[in-house]
């Protein structure tokens, strides 16, 4: 059967880099990782469909000789590759829905001379989440050595249905599919390893329908191993937040069941409290008698672990993770006079790591989904860290390849995606951000490519938006879920929302300078000055308008701190035109008002999104010092606590999100003070403004080179040290300061 290959964009040159302390590193095959040369997609006869099955995939290859060997693999759900027992990577990259792409693993280090078993374990959920697609389970994998495929599904392999995982369980959450149980012998792992191994009779495989591939394009996984600390009530923690396999050591001296359960903070009561996120973090094992040491097959989030026996006698002898996290982060470094910002730095290095595997995840633990809006920012870090888009590439190109979207209006995006939405939810707010991203991307990549082929897409959005007009020309009563931020201001978003119409009226700037659509600037302009005519009522803008029994729409007198930051990121205000406000926001807003309890019939911002529009607006007034103050105020307490950056300013949801890694480009741009990398024109600006801080140094990633900066201050006056890519060249943006740049 011919595979169809998917020539959406052409190949994309990936060269993997493994960060020190991963194990055995699996490369990519360049030459053929959209395709397989004999393998077939192949499942269960009948049970394609069933709920929660998972089979074990195994083939004994002899080997001799090997100068390479590659593994070529996708599933539809998730899968696990060990060989000859040993862990090899887990997988596959998501896509989007119908699409799968394909993984290529140097499996050269993992072979020996003689008998080598290849074991691959495949989860098959069918299961509507944020997280893995319900699409039909299938494998497609095939092992070549020496350029000769040796095995392949479709005529080798047989599958095993070994019934160690309880398939009637509950959902993980919503956002997940299903919990964790095992039911396992001493010898649950004798088919991993043992060539003559004769288990449970095979299960009749057929071939499935033919399957759409793609490229990975992205790095493979840093999966190293790090231990948890035993501590009191049977607790175990890790140095920090962590997301990969949760590993248990345990000795069984009579049948018995354990739940091992985790969470990212102790509860009130010191223990770990797994439906603290709504999720059911925990996982259930049923062992008879004899030593294990058994991983998750699913990847979580926690820094404490607690277990529990709940029948039966045993001993856990440790808890270990394997880490499931960006391996691409370790070239970027910062380091200032300033020991509280090298540390936010740090975590927010590792919130990044834990978010951003294969797209940018809203949040690694309840629910992995990519959802629009925090990737307007975490994808400004997986440049600074990386030095590339590959990860924003597939991002964007997974909204992209889908002919529609299930269960969502003609028009819409997806507020998150891949996922399901049977509930035919979405942000109407959200999708506009996809198109103010894309401007951004196309500065960092100059993939104009991307940009053509999106354009459809937005100019659907636009008219999606166009029935909701009003006779002012805003947007009124928009449907499903209209979000602003986790605050009071979400409370305000009917019948006219002014933050979402700023935001409207931003999305239609940003395609009118994407396709050259004066008409949409114009648009832009027309709708941000009735917002100013309509919203601002002398001292603040009002967050929304209600339509009255009479017909007229009148101002629900409520402002929120939100609200003016949307006004001022948006340009539906400035410092020129509402000075007055401005100075307002800029002195007597922010952390402090938390001290001093000012302005109280203002609603507090929250972390997302109005701290982080605060951040944008400081930056543009040059104001790094301030910055420098807040964000050590907000975002300390958070490090110290969990190690990484939270959703929120409490606890109250998940501690590890991946927009709040942004922390890290406001260091770069606003204390080190490198302004903006532009690839395309081969162009670095610095910008050198004041602190408070004598001395910063760092490296960011451009490709396999880097931008190193160094500066001291002395006075008003900057002594840099600068190193470029070649090719590239510099420019210093003006400011009060004297700034000597001298090239390395």
């Amino acid at each position: 059967m011919k595979m169809k290959r998917l020539s959406f964009f052409g190949l994309m040159a990936v060269i993997v880099s493994i960060i020190a302390g991963c194990e055995k590193a699996p490369t990519i095959d360049l030459k053929e990782c959209d395709s397989f040369v004999a393998a077939k997609p192949v499942w269960a006869e009948g049970r394609e469909t069933e709920r929660n099955l998972t089979l074990a995939f195994r083939e004994v290859i002899e080997a001799g000789r090997v100068s390479e060997a590659y593994m070529r693999l996708t599933a539809s759900c998730d899968y696990r590759l060990r060989i000859n027992g040993e862990f090899v990577s887990h997988g596959p990259c998501v896509a989007a829905h119908d699409f799968y792409r394909v993984d290529c693993i140097d499996i050269e280090p993992y072979l020996q001379r003689g008998e080598n078993v290849i074991a691959i374990e495949v989860a098959g959920y069918n299961d509507d989440n944020y997280y893995l697609l319900n699409q039909p389970s299938f494998l497609q994998a095939e092992v070549e050595i020496n350029g000769e495929v040796v095995a392949a599904t479709g005529s080798e392999f047989e599958a095993y249905d070994l019934k160690q995982r309880k398939q009637d369980v509950p959902e993980f959450s919503f956002q997940r599919p299903h919990t964790e149980y095992y039911i396992l012998s001493p010898n649950f792992e004798a088919w991993l390893s043992d060539a003559a191994w004769q288990g449970t009779e095979a299960v009749k495989l057929v071939e499935q329908p033919t399957k759409t591939l793609l490229s990975r394009h992205v790095e493979y996984p840093d999966y190293r191993l790090h231990d948890a600390a035993p501590q009191e009530n049977n607790i175990y923690a890790f140095e920090c937040n962590s997301t990969g396999f949760l590993g248990v050591k345990v000795k069984v001296e009579e049948p018995t069941r354990l739940q091992v359960r985790f969470d990212e903070v102790l509860w009130e009561d010191g223990n770990v409290n797994r439906d603290r996120l709504a999720c059911k973090a925990y996982i259930i094992y049923e062992l008879q008698p004899g030593e294990y040491t058994i991983e998750s097959f699913e990847p979580y989030t926690m820094q404490y672990v607690q277990t529990e026996v709940e029948s039966g006698k045993c001993t856990v002898e440790g808890i270990y993770m394997r880490d499931y996290c960006n391996s691409d982060v370790d070239r970027a470094t910062f380091v200032s006079a300033n020991e509280d910002l090298n540390r936010l730095f740090e975590v927010a290095r590792e919130t990044f790591r834990q978010n951003a595997l294969d797209i940018f995840m809203d949040c690694p633990s309840r629910e992995r989904a990519g959802w629009l809006c925090d990737s307007y920012f975490t994808s400004r870090v997986a440049f600074d860290l990386s030095g590339d888009t590959q990860i924003e590439r597939n991002f964007i190109q997974n909204f992209l390849l889908p002919e529609k979207f299930k269960h969502i209006d003609e028009g819409m995006l997806p507020m998150c995606y891949p996922s399901d939405h049977p509930n035919q939810n979405h942000i109407p707010n959200w999708a506009m951000w996809f198109v103010v991203e894309l401007e951004e991307y196309l500065h960092r990549s100059g993939d104009r490519e991307m940009i053509d082929a999106a354009k459809p897409r937005v100019y659907a959005l636009i008219d999606y938006f166009k029935p909701f007009l009003n006779e002012d020309g805003l947007l009124e009563k928009l449907t499903r879920w209209v979000f602003v931020e986790w605050s009071h201001a979400n409370n305000l978003v009917q019948d006219v929302s002014y933050p979402s119409n700023m935001l409207y009226a931003h999305m239609l700037d940003v395609a009118g300078r994407l396709y050259n659509d004066a008409a949409l600037n114009k648009q832009a302009e027309q709708v941000r000055e009735t917002i100013r005519q309509q919203s601002f009522d002398g001292e603040y803008f009002v967050d929304n308008a209600i339509r009255g029994k009479g017909g007229k729409l009148a101002l629900s007198g409520e402002h929120t701190e939100a609200c003016q930051y949307y006004a001022f990121f948006t340009n539906t205000a400035t410092p020129e035109s509402h000075p007055d406000l401005w100075k307002r926001l800029r002195d007597e807003f922010g952390p402090v008002r938390k001290q001093t309890n000012a302005y109280q019939d203002v609603p507090f911002a929250n972390a997302f999104i109005g701290n982080y529009l605060r951040n944008e607006l400081l930056s543009r007034e040059g104001l790094s010092a301030q910055i420098l103050s807040e964000t050590v105020d907000f975002y300390l307490p958070m490090a110290e606590l969990t190690g990484t950056l939270w959703e929120n300013m409490t606890t109250v949801a998940s501690c590890n999100h991946g927009f709040a890694s942004h922390i890290a480009h406001v260091l770069y741009r606003d204390v080190l003070g490198v302004y903006d990398i532009s690839p395309t024109e081969k162009m670095v600006t610095l910008r050198m403004i004041d602190s408070g801080l004598e001395q910063c140094k760092g490296s960011i990633p451009v490709g396999d080179e880097s931008v190193d900066v160094e500066w001291t201050k002395s006075g008003e006056d900057f002594a840099v040290t600068l190193s470029l890519p070649e090719g590239y060249n510099f420019e210093v943006i003006p400011t009060q300061n004297k700034v000597n740049v001298v090239l390395k």
